[in-house]
C-alpha cells in the first residue's frame, strides 16, 4: 500500500515540479458587473483626484485653480482624455498587440517523453524508456515573426493616436455646437423683446387707427413664432451640454454649473494663414491613418517573409534513452519534415496577396487623404469669405443705421417703430452672421480632421498614455 501512494505522488510531484520552475499564470475571474459598472459611470466628476494629476502633468491648457469653474478646448480634451472609454478601448488593443510580441519572440519548449512496462524476458522483466524533442527553428522564422508583432504593435500604437485624435474632433464638435445652441438661444431672447416692443406699438396705434388689424396680428403671429423657436432653443442648448459631457465621457449632468471658454470661436484663421501646400504637406505627414496604413504594410512584407522562410523545415533534434532485456540503449538524431505534401505554396501566395492588399489600402487612403484636405480648404475659404462679409454687414451697416435712427428720434425726425424695425434686421443679421460662424467653424474643424492637427491659434494635444491615466493614477496611490 505504501509503495503504490509513491508511485502516484511521483507523477503530481514531478508536475509541481515543472509548475514552480515555469512560474504559471494563476487565473483571477474579474465578471463584469453592469450595476457596479453604471454606478462607477455616473459618479464621474472632475473632483477626481486621478484627473488632476493628469491635467496638471499637461504642457498646455491647465487649469488656474481647482476644483475646476471654467473649462476650454485644451482643458476639456485633457479631460477627455482621462475619461473617455474609446481610449481605453484602444489601449486594450495596443496591450494585446504588445502582448503579441512576446508570444512571437518566444522560443518553442521542448518535449520530455517517457514511458515504463514489462517484457516476457526472465532476466529483465522490466522495460523503460526516456526521450527528449527539442526543436529549433532555422531561417529566422522567429526573427520574422517578432518583426511581423512589433510593426502590429507600432499600428496599434498609431491608432491610439487615431482614436485619441477623433475624441479630440468630437469634442471640439459638440463645445462648437453648444456655444452656438447658447449664442442661438441669447438672440431669440434679446429678438423676442423687440418684437413684444413692436407688438406694443401696433396695438397703441391700432387703438388710435393709425394701423389695420392685419398689421397687428402680422407682427403678433411673428411674436409667436419666436417664442416657439425659443422653446426649441432651451432644449437645444440642453441637448448640446449633455452631447458635450458624453464626448468628454461624463455622465449626464457632470458640467453642470461648469463655465466654458473658447476665446477663438469668433476670430476663426484667415485663409491666407491656411495655405493649401502647406496643409498638405502637413497632412501628409501628420495623419495618422497613413502611418499606420505603413505600418501595416511593413507587418505583411514581415508576414510574406515568414511564410518564404517556413519553406525550410525545423529541425528537431531527439536524443533518448531506453532500458529493455537488460540493456542500456542511447540514440541521438534529428528529425524534420518532409516538404513533400505541403511546401507552402498557398500560404506564400495569400501572405503575398495580403502585402498586395495593404498597399491598394495605403494608396487609396493616401489619395483620399489628399482629396479630403483640399475639399476641406476650399470649403474653408469658401465660409470664411461669407462669415467675413457676414461679420462687416452686421459690424457696418446695421449699427450705423441703428446710431442713425436714434439720432433721428432724438430730433423728432423718427419714431419707435423705425428703431424697432431696425433692430429686427440688426437680430436678423446676427442669425446670418450666427449661422456662417456655424459653417466656418465647422469647416475648420473638417480642416482640422483632414490634417489631424489643431490648426486655430494655440490649440495643442495632451499627451495620450498608453496605459489608462485612471489605472496609473490607483497603481501610485497604492
Amino acid at each position: 500500500m505504501h509503495y503504490s501512494k509513491q508511485k502516484q505522488c511521483a507523477p503530481t510531484a514531478l508536475i509541481l515540479f515543472f509548475l514552480s520552475i515555469t512560474g504559471c499564470y494563476h487565473y483571477r475571474p474579474q465578471p463584469l458587473l453592469p450595476p457596479a459598472l453604471e454606478q462607477q459611470y455616473r459618479s464621474r466628476s472632475l473632483v477626481d483626484a486621478g484627473l488632476r494629476e493628469f491635467v496638471d502633468a499637461q504642457p498646455s491648457g491647465k487649469p488656474a485653480s481647482w476644483p475646476l469653474t471654467e473649462l476650454n478646448l485644451d482643458t476639456l480634451t485633457s479631460v477627455a482624455f482621462y475619461f473617455h472609454p474609446d481610449l481605453d478601448a484602444a489601449r486594450a488593443r495596443l496591450a494585446t498587440a504588445d502582448a503579441a510580441v512576446v508570444t512571437a519572440s518566444t522560443k518553442p519548449n521542448p518535449t520530455l517523453s517517457g514511458g515504463a512496462g514489462y517484457t516476457d524476458s526472465n532476466a529483465a522483466p522490466y522495460l523503460l524508456r526516456f526521450g527528449l524533442d527539442w526543436p529549433v527553428e532555422t531561417a529566422g522564422k522567429r526573427g520574422f515573426r517578432t518583426q511581423r508583432a512589433n510593426y502590429l504593435t507600432e499600428a496599434a500604437r498609431i491608432s491610439l493616436g487615431e482614436t485619441a485624435w477623433q475624441v479630440r474632433s468630437r469634442v471640439r464638435a459638440s463645445l462648437m455646437e453648444h456655444f452656438l445652441a447658447s449664442r442661438e438661444l441669447e438672440l431669440l431672447r434679446r429678438e423676442i423683446g423687440v418684437r413684444r416692443e413692436a407688438v406694443e406699438i401696433y396695438e397703441k396705434r391700432l387703438a388710435v387707427g393709425e394701423v389695420s388689424r392685419p398689421e397687428v396680428d402680422a407682427s403678433r403671429t411673428a411674436l409667436k413664432l419666436s417664442e416657439v423657436a425659443l422653446q426649441r432653443a432651451i432644449g437645444m442648448e440642453k441637448e448640446t451640454r449633455a452631447a458635450l459631457e458624453a464626448a468628454v465621457g461624463l455622465a449626464p449632468g457632470a458640467l453642470t454649473g461648469v463655465g466654458l471658454m473658447w476665446s477663438s470661436l469668433d476670430q476663426p484663421p484667415a485663409e491666407e494663414s491656411v495655405p493649401l501646400r502647406n496643409v498638405q504637406r502637413a497632412g501628409l505627414l501628420n495623419r495618422l491613418d497613413i502611418q499606420r496604413l505603413l505600418a501595416e504594410y511593413a507587418a505583411s512584407e514581415s508576414a510574406l517573409q515568414l511564410e518564404a522562410a517556413r519553406q525550410y523545415p525545423d529541425i528537431r533534434i531527439a536524443p533518448g534513452y531506453s532500458f529493455g532485456d537488460g540493456n542500456n540503449s542511447y540514440s541521438l538524431g534529428p528529425t524534420f519534415a518532409l516538404p513533400l505534401k505541403n511546401s507552402s505554396k498557398g500560404a506564400i501566395a495569400e501572405a503575398d496577396a495580403r502585402r498586395a492588399e495593404a498597399a491598394t489600402r495605403f494608396l487609396g487612403q493616401q489619395a483620399t487623404a489628399i482629396d479630403q484636405m483640399e475639399r476641406a480648404l476650399i470649403r474653408y475659404r469658401a465660409t470664411w469669405g461669407d462669415f467675413r462679409d457676414a461679420n462687416s454687414t452686421l459690424k457696418n451697416l446695421l449699427e450705423d443705421r441703428e446710431q442713425q435712427i436714434q439720432r433721428q428720434i432724438q430730433a423728432g425726425e423718427a419714431d419707435r417703430l423705425s428703431l424697432v424695425s431696425v433692430r429686427l434686421d440688426r437680430a436678423a443679421a446676427e442669425r446670418a452672421r450666427l449661422s456662417a460662424l456655424r459653417a466656418v467653424q465647422g469647416a475648420l474643424g473638417a480642416l482640422e480632421d483632414a490634417v489631424q492637427s489643431p490648426l486655430d491659434g494655440g490649440a495643442t494635444l495632451p499627451a495620450i498614455p498608453a496605459v489608462s491615466p485612471r489605472d496609473a493614477g490607483k497603481v501610485a496611490r497604492k
